[in-house]
């Protein structure tokens, strides 16, 4: 089915807009500092708005629209796991971070905590990390184009990669979070549209649990085809596989104080839980209305077949609004790790402001290009974002929940050699009991990955919490810096 002129110009409008920001923040920008984490002046409602913007990306509306239109309803398990998961960080992780000091980065708090060891660990990490979860954004925006213009899924992967390294090229984290304060009105109000419209095309809610149960009655049941223990890994990988992603951490710094933060990411948590039980039911609509489509094509083709002109581009903007905000975020923030975490710590530690500056915008082009290739080489949607959930949730994230929680943070109580051989001993075993060994007695490989992580953790924390640490150890401290 075409597509209407004026929806593409609706389109075309708000990607023009979205350039233009990124030109007028460019303008605004002075230092590093305020290209990496906005001057630390964001107030609680923009740092709200990026973060939904950011966390409701291509795999959070694509990629969960494939997946129920797949697999059914057992979606949900990942919704309260990334709900919990955001709302008790806003209550006990994000204020602390907040309050550490002149924080940028994961990198920063592993430098507090582990030393120049544990810095470049987790920045090598973290910037693989955000390269994978900016190719999850590029697939995605692929796919949208793709339906909108007809056009080779391949070009319009490019094409829409470029506008987002662009508008983040020039104007940094300011430019991020004003893009994704519009992105995150946009994306509501596209979800909401599509949802809307949805169900009075089908006859409502009860017309759609009818009409699936009819085609496949497993879709609407949690346990088809899934052991307790699958149920659970599944849970646990969303509810720890983006929990104080790189790019959150750099939110909850940008904010004016500790409290905007902890609010800021609490109500973060509230609003995802009502905002995915939408894109749910935008997947049931699919099963419905859209029988043997490409999972990956059935929320674009749902807009396109079955929405009015003038709805279809503003759901389509929506849309294009969910990938670009989560990819704009990720793009800044990979080059901030790089940037500060690698080369001001490792490479010219006598860098100077305008050297740090251009060196992260030269490392948002490079970080576009890479996340490019990973779209194009592994072009599922939702099983790109669980494979890099997998190895993030069992290497980075223990380690760093037990340097924050235990005791206050300002007295650092974990030992400095606990975190790498961790870090190794929850990656390693991960890969091995998954491709290895092939998940055996069904046993998931995140339960044995993060478990692997903390008794690793507390034995070698036992065997050097009195030992002096050496140079690569020493824990580093932060200016009191906003």
């Amino acid at each position: 089915m075409p597509v209407n002129t004026f929806d593409v110009i609706i389109v075309l409008f708000y990607l023009a807009l979205v350039l233009y920001i990124g030109y007028y923040s460019m303008r605004r920008i002075s230092g590093f500092k305020d290209y990496t984490v906005a001057g630390r002046s964001m107030p609680m409602a923009l740092i709200f708005a990026t973060l939904a913007a950011t966390l409701a990306g291509g795999g959070a509306t694509i990629g969960r629209v494939a997946f129920v239109y797949e697999t059914g309803v057992v979606i949900f398990l990942a919704v309260f796991g990334v709900v919990f998961s955001q709302i008790l960080i806003g209550q006990f992780v994000a204020p602390r971070v907040r309050n550490l000091g002149n924080v940028y980065t994961v990198g920063d708090v592993f430098g507090y905590f582990y030393g120049r060891s544990g810095k470049l660990v987790s920045g090598i990490f973290s910037f693989l990390y955000s390269v994978g979860m900016f190719g999850v954004q590029v697939l995605a925006m692929g796919r949208i184009l793709e339906t909108l213009t007809g056009f080779d899924y391949i070009p319009m992967t490019i094409l829409g990669s470029v506008i987002t390294v662009i508008y983040t090229w020039g104007g940094g984290m300011l430019a991020v979070i004003y893009t994704d304060a519009i992105q995150f009105i946009i994306l509501t109000v596209g979800v909401a549209t599509t949802l809307t419209l949805a169900l009075n095309n089908i006859g409502g809610v009860p017309a759609i649990v009818e009409k699936v149960s009819a085609i496949d009655a497993g879709i609407l049941d949690f346990t088809d085809g899934w052991t307790v223990a699958a149920m659970i890994a599944f849970f646990l990988t969303f509810l720890l596989g983006e929990a104080l992603a790189p790019f959150y951490i750099q939110r909850y710094v940008s904010s004016r104080n500790a409290l905007d933060s902890k609010r800021s990411v609490t109500y973060l948590g509230i609003f995802y839980f009502f905002m995915t039980t939408a894109v749910v039911f935008i997947g049931l609509a699919g099963v419905v209305l859209l029988p043997g489509t490409d999972p990956d094509l059935v929320f674009t083709t749902l807009i396109l077949e079955h929405m009015p002109t003038g709805a279809v581009g503003l759901i389509f903007g929506g849309l294009i609004a969910a990938v670009m905000s989560t990819g704009d975020s990720i793009l800044n923030t990979a080059s901030t790790i790089f940037t500060r975490d690698i080369y001001q710590e490792f490479i010219n530690p006598k860098a100077t402001d305008k050297q740090m500056l251009n060196l992260a915008k030269w490392s948002t082009l490079i970080v576009g290009i890479g996340g490019i290739l990973v779209a194009l080489l592994i072009p599922n949607v939702f099983d790109l974002m669980v494979f890099i959930f997998d190895l993030w949730a069992p290497s980075i994230v223990p380690v760093i929940i037990i340097a924050l929680l235990w005791g206050k943070a300002r007295d650092r109580k974990v030992s400095p050699y606990a975190a790498i051989p961790a870090i190794l001993a929850g990656i390693i075993s991960s890969l091995l009991w998954n491709y290895g060994l092939n998940e055996p007695f069904q046993i998931p490989t995140l339960i044995v990955g993060i478990c692997m992580n903390l008794f690793t953790f507390f034995i070698a924390h036992q065997l050097t919490k009195n030992k002096q640490p050496t140079r690569a150890f020493m824990q580093e401290d932060l200016d009191p810096e906003g």
